[in-house]
């Protein structure tokens, strides 16, 4: 499996001039993003040559999600918890995320791929939902 992700080379690690220059017109969606999780702490961290740099976006020891950056797009990852996943099937915008997710040890898999205002709102609903069962809003 190759990767999505553009910012590999570990001695490059990511800024906003860069990330903003491969994503484009992504670039304000990306800030959004950041915006609406800015209660948590956003640290760039490199996860070896193969999966390269990811925004690991998380409150002490609870993981809100990644982000990776590809070529004029991001992908908003998470991983949610059996309780979550019932009551986001519950969410009339959101139902449909409930059932992406395939189990893993770490809870069930969603991803966002965020390339337009449209998909930017739904990444943007799906994490203030979370985090507000988080309580890290």
């Amino acid at each position: 499996m190759t990767t999505i992700n553009v910012l590999l080379e570990k001695a490059q690690a990511p800024d906003d001039e860069l990330v903003q220059g491969v994503l484009g017109k992504a670039w304000p969606f990306f800030e959004e993003i950041r915006a609406q999780t800015r209660s948590c702490a956003q640290d760039w961290k490199h996860y070896g040559n193969k999966y390269g740099w990811k925004l690991k976006v998380h409150a002490d020891d609870k993981n809100l999600c990644e982000v990776t950056v590809a070529n004029g797009w991001f992908l908003v990852a998470m991983a949610i918890r059996e309780k979550e996943r019932q009551d986001l099937a519950g969410d009339t915008r959101l139902a449909e995320l409930a059932g992406a997710g395939a189990k893993a040890s770490e809870g069930y898999g969603i991803k966002v791929e965020v390339r337009d205002q449209a998909s930017c709102e739904h990444a943007k609903a799906l994490l203030l939902f979370i985090m507000a069962r988080r309580d890290l809003a």
